[in-house]
């Protein structure tokens, strides 16, 4: 029996689906575990930052140029997402949970001679999102990325290559996949409602919105599969948080920016 499945200490371990996550280390079953995190993810200020409220409800000084600065930043981060991908594929300990993985990675790289903007590689969808908005060479040129977009691109990549079991699921999965849908939500929000944006440049986050929850149910059943002793929950937990965390620090940033456009 592992670890993860036997009695704690009395009135510490209460493995009942309103246990919080950091109880069910030591036992209560994967499906308790990961339904805790979600729990405790949704509690997350990263999926409901004043950035993100008032950014949809059009409340920043200048939502376009906000919105703007949001893209290019972002970018930073979000170019190297088939990279992120490959390395917690290569973490799996079985052919089978990086099967689970790979439709995700296909679906990011698209098809690079598609016709459809649609269906070309999702860094390309990005791309014409941003020359969509007016991020041209100049643009590029004048504005650099911050400290806090590179830092949270170079950290998620080390959690995502991570050799520990866990830490890199937790990361990309319940941390990012799932989360997605929420976060986009709001941009998207703000394009249509706030902006005189084209209608062509809320496809990135249309697409997102509605793939990454079949992704994220992907991610949720490796996350449960793997989630089977005290060692691979610590790092799952650990990927969780730490890049929730990261993702709240760029929200701050990206706050700070927008309130002086």
């Amino acid at each position: 029996m592992s670890n993860a499945n036997k009695k704690g200490v009395k009135g510490w371990l209460d493995p009942s689906s309103d246990a919080p996550s950091i109880k069910l280390l030591h036992g209560g079953s994967s499906e308790d575990f990961v339904n805790a995190l979600i729990k405790e993810i949704h509690e997350h200020p990263a999926l409901s930052h004043p950035y993100l409220v008032k950014l949809s409800e059009g409340q920043l000084p200048n939502i376009s140029e906000a919105i703007k600065d949001y893209a290019y930043q972002y970018s930073f981060y979000s170019s190297w997402f088939i990279r992120y991908l490959e390395g917690v594929i290569a973490s799996l300990p079985s052919e089978n949970l990086k099967n689970e993985l790979l439709e995700n990675l296909m679906e990011e790289k698209g098809n690079p001679e598609s016709e459809a903007l649609e269906d070309k590689p999702h860094v390309e969808i990005f791309s014409h999102f941003k020359s969509t908005i007016g991020i041209d060479k100049n643009y590029v040129e004048t504005h650099p990325a911050t400290t806090t977009a590179l830092l949270w691109r170079d950290l998620f990549l080390q959690k995502c290559c991570s050799e520990i079991p866990g830490v890199g699921v937790g990361a990309i999965g319940l941390a990012t996949e799932y989360i997605v849908p929420y976060i986009y939500r709001y941009i998207s929000s703000a394009i249509q409602e706030h902006t005189d944006f084209p209608k062509v440049a809320n496809l990135f986050f249309r697409i997102h919105i509605e793939c990454d929850e079949e992704h994220a149910e992907s991610l949720i059943q490796v996350t449960k599969n793997i989630a089977e002793d005290v060692s691979t929950r610590e790092a799952i937990r650990f990927g969780v948080f730490s890049a929730l965390n990261l993702r709240n620090a760029f929200w701050d940033s990206q706050y700070a920016r927008a309130m002086t456009l």
